[in-house]
């Protein structure tokens, strides 16, 4: 969430990134900001890059980080500088302080990223690369990107983040993959190793802290291929059958139309299928469930299938709703019947926005169909059947009907 700074009347910040070349690799740019730089914030690491003749003050960072930030705001009048790794605005402190003090107030000059080195280096397409940051993050997330022949570039946490990787691509059926490890690009002690996840398992040498990861995914006989449309069979969630069954859950998708960065609430989640979808299509969804096993559940299915992030609130529907973000989507999987809950939806719905709801249950088509009467919105009727054997024959077996809203917020 953005809190800017006023910064009317202060100098702006100059942030400076710097690569392991240290202050040869950087700008004239660069070393003029530094030159005339009287106060100089930045790693411990960053800050020994630099001669001892050039600069001012040096502060180096304390813990934890949002407290440098009031460090920085006292000192505004004295236009200070801030080193940062490589490109401050790919994963680091430049988007960290331009949130806080605002982008007007904020100067940056690049150096080029670890990313960006890596690509030259391996000879890569970076706009054919998936990139993502382990560094701080879950390493569940990475589960979200499997895929047979997917080409990830990853930022480490530490040394040990490679052999972490490759135990999950292991689990997963990936063992076969390429991992290469690239340590302290672009300076002296720059080195490049290669080996399968399988192989790393048995790798016990030690990796500098500062490294990045290219993995090329290679699906073995065993993995799971599930892609990010929506409609993941049931079976690859932990449920109790409280869960919104493949088919009718890939139509509920298509109707809430998932897109980056959009919020979801996911009502009575059950076991998380639906938001799960919603967030491996690149979305943001809060998932309320009153049961704590089906919590727990969701928790799990999470985590197996990439998306660490989602927002889990246990508790009423009701009592939950006054303190979620403004969503773009909300879908209804349970509580349909729950007294005017429908209306506090659309309520909340900002234009455009979406309300799908499921009912299997003639009190739930009432409530809908009612609904559906004073706000519009369109009505299906969902059916699906499957082959079962019928004695020696096989026969058709139909799931309970669904009836399905659809409402866009003008």
């Amino acid at each position: 969430m953005s809190h800017h700074t006023d910064i009317a009347k202060t100098a702006p910040i100059t942030v400076i990134g710097i690569g392991e070349d240290g202050y040869d690799g950087l700008s004239p740019v660069a070393r003029a900001a530094l030159a005339r730089a009287s106060v100089i914030f930045g790693g411990k690491r960053h800050l020994a890059l630099l001669p001892g003749d050039i600069g001012g003050d040096k502060r180096a960072w304390i813990s934890p980080f949002e407290d440098n930030l009031a460090l920085i705001a006292a000192m505004r009048d004295r236009g200070p500088v801030v080193l940062a790794s490589g490109d401050p605005m790919f994963f680091g402190v430049g988007n960290t302080l331009i949130d806080h003090f605002g982008s007007g107030s904020i100067s940056v000059i690049p150096h080029p990223s670890s990313i960006s080195l890596l690509c030259a280096r391996l000879g890569r397409a970076l706009a054919d690369c998936d990139v993502i940051t382990l560094h701080g993050r879950p390493l569940a997330g990475l589960a979200a990107r499997l895929r047979p022949r997917g080409q990830i570039i990853a930022l480490s946490q530490d040394g040990e983040t490679v052999r972490h990787v490759a135990a999950l691509l292991k689990d997963r059926g990936y063992g076969d993959s390429p991992i290469t490890v690239c340590e302290r690009l672009g300076g002296a002690a720059e080195k490049i190793t290669s080996h399968t996840a399988t192989q790393w398992g048995g790798d016990k040498s030690a990796i500098d802290p500062l490294n990045i990861l290219m993995i090329d995914l290679v699906a073995g006989p065993k993995a799971q291929i599930w892609g990010q449309t929506g409609g993941l069979p049931d079976d690859a969630f932990i449920h109790d059958g409280m869960i919104t069954k493949s088919h009718v859950r890939a139509i509920s998708l298509a109707s809430l139309s998932p897109w980056k960065g959009a919020v979801l609430w996911d009502l009575g989640a059950g076991c998380g299928s639906v938001a799960i979808e919603w967030m491996r299509a690149g979305g943001d969804a809060f998932a309320i469930e009153r049961d704590a096993s089906r919590c727990a559940m969701m928790r799990q299915n999470a985590d197996h299938l990439g998306v660490p992030g989602l927002h889990i609130l246990q508790g009423d529907i009701a009592d939950k709703l006054p303190d979620l973000p403004t969503p773009d989507a909300i879908f209804v999987g349970g509580g349909i019947t729950t007294p005017d809950l429908m209306r506090a939806c659309w309520d909340r719905l900002p234009p455009h926005g979406r309300l799908v709801a499921n009912a299997v249950t003639l009190q739930g088509d009432r409530e809908l169909l009612s609904f559906q009467n004073e706000f519009g919105g369109t009505l299906s009727r969902l059916q699906v059947s499957h082959i079962v054997p019928r004695g020696g024959f096989d026969g058709w077996h139909s799931l309970a009907p669904v009836t399905h809203y659809l409402g866009l917020k003008s």
